[in-house]
């Protein structure tokens, strides 16, 4: 039960860590279109968790951080992440697959980060004032699923280290 906590705590320092890393350190200003999510690649890692308690909170509080750190409409980041968080948790479950197989995180970063590039992009179709859609292409997530696949997989595998549950 302490251990669980731990990890309650570990996961919410980390959050705040990757979004401050995201948002000052590596901005999309310095890197362009490499520039890896990390506040995605965080959530995707608490969707294949399954120990830690309070996940959909954490989730939703990622996604509330990156909207107020980022200039774009209130709510875009927080309902596609969790939507991400959600799709992603309940998927996991109906696959029989070692969730700690690297191919498996692979799989889970790639499609997440699509899926969260689509349910931006139709989020965007509903507003008024669409100017930001022409930032979106397919050639745009792909980079993104790719970097974030890339930098996303040792990271996760680091996280599961750091945190000391040996269940997934």
């Amino acid at each position: 039960m302490i251990r669980i906590n731990f990890s309650l705590f570990f996961y919410l320092f980390c959050s705040f860590l990757f979004i401050i890393i995201q948002t000052s350190v590596i901005s999309t200003s310095s890197l362009g279109k490499f520039t890896p999510d990390l506040n995605l690649i965080i959530i995707i890692c608490l969707a294949v968790r399954t120990e830690v308690p309070y996940l959909f909170t954490l989730a939703v509080l990622n996604g509330f951080l990156m909207d107020v750190f980022s200039a774009g409409a209130w709510g875009f980041h927080t309902v596609a992440r969790f939507a991400v968080f959600l799709t992603l948790r309940v998927s996991i479950r109906n696959l029989n697959y070692d969730r700690k197989h690297p191919f498996f995180l692979s799989l889970a970063l790639f499609m997440g980060t699509l899926l969260m590039h689509l349910l931006i992009l139709i989020l965007l179709l509903f507003r008024q004032d669409s100017g930001q859609m022409a930032f979106l292409s397919v050639e745009l997530a792909l980079y993104q699923a790719i970097i974030n696949t890339v930098v996303g997989v040792p990271i996760i595998m680091l996280l599961r280290k750091l945190d000391g549950i040996t269940k997934t």
